[in-house]
């Protein structure tokens, strides 16, 4: 009974200990972005002319002269990334899971998908301007289309590899085929579905700023474009900076939510 209540006397305690917001793993990546940027800062500053590498002060600069623009073009290629991006990873799960479901659908679907995956998106850019023009139609189906291969491949792939074992233990208890889908299945190829999502997220980025350059008439793609035409090498290096942070950003999102749904599933330290 003492022990007991020792024990009950210093749960308290340690319940009220703070929390550390800062692990030293993000500390340590954190010293090193600000090493890059010193590193940069100095270079810049004294070896390489800003022609060919703008320097920190350059940079920040030119996003304050080009604020209003920035806002204006970052709107226009996050929304293509986001639109484009989500309708490619939900059509390429649910077409996973179909061809997973019935043998007919895979054998109608396969050859298409195995036809359409090699080949890299930016090779059709040309038919998409001819046949939807340089609105956001054709870079939405482009982004989407990318996607779509990514998570198509994952789910089957992620379907595939789910242990027999939990199939026929749900069997054994009494489950029907949906069932078995929704409660061991979909659980089962949530943590595969997520690195998936986040090869989506970096082809989505890279496919929309690739349709910008080809014919937009907005968007950081489209931004930098202009910038390489008068050799603003400031505005160039702005728009990739914004490229790589706001992934970065979308990338943790996605690793966030992820971890949020696969709480369930043990992790190796």
């Amino acid at each position: 009974m003492a022990e007991s209540q020792t024990n009950n006397e210093q749960d308290p305690k340690q319940l009220s200990k703070p929390k550390r917001i800062l692990t030293a793993e993000a500390k340590l990546s954190i010293l090193t972005v600000l090493t890059a940027v010193v590193i940069w800062y100095f270079f810049t500053d004294s070896f390489i002319p800003k022609l060919f590498f703008p320097s920190p002060m350059d940079t920040v600069q030119v996003v304050g002269r080009m604020e209003g623009v920035l806002v204006e073009y970052f709107i226009a290629t996050m929304y293509r990334v986001v639109v484009g991006m989500l309708a490619g990873a939900i059509l390429g799960v649910l077409c996973g899971i179909a061809m997973s479901w019935n043998k007919w659908i895979n054998s109608i679907l396969d050859p298409v998908i195995e036809a359409l995956r090699p080949i890299p998106p930016v090779a059709l850019i040309p038919f998409f301007i001819l046949w939807f023009g340089i609105g956001d139609t054709g870079k939405l189906i482009l982004t989407a289309l990318g996607g779509f291969t990514v998570m198509v491949v994952t789910t089957l792939e992620a379907i595939k590899h789910v242990s027999p074992i939990y199939i026929m233990a749900a069997r054994t208890l009494g489950a029907n085929r949906l069932t078995i889908y929704r409660t061991v299945i979909l659980p089962a190829i949530t943590p595969p579905l997520i690195g998936g999502m986040r090869v989506t997220v970096a082809l989505s980025f890279a496919l929309v700023i690739a349709a910008e350059f080809m014919g937009a008439q907005s968007g950081l793609g489209y931004m930098i474009m202009l910038a390489r035409r008068t050799l603003q090498t400031d505005a160039i290096l702005v728009g990739v900076i914004i490229i790589g942070i706001t992934s970065w950003i979308v990338d943790r999102m996605v690793r966030v939510i992820g971890n949020y749904l696969t709480r369930w599933a043990p992790r190796s330290e």
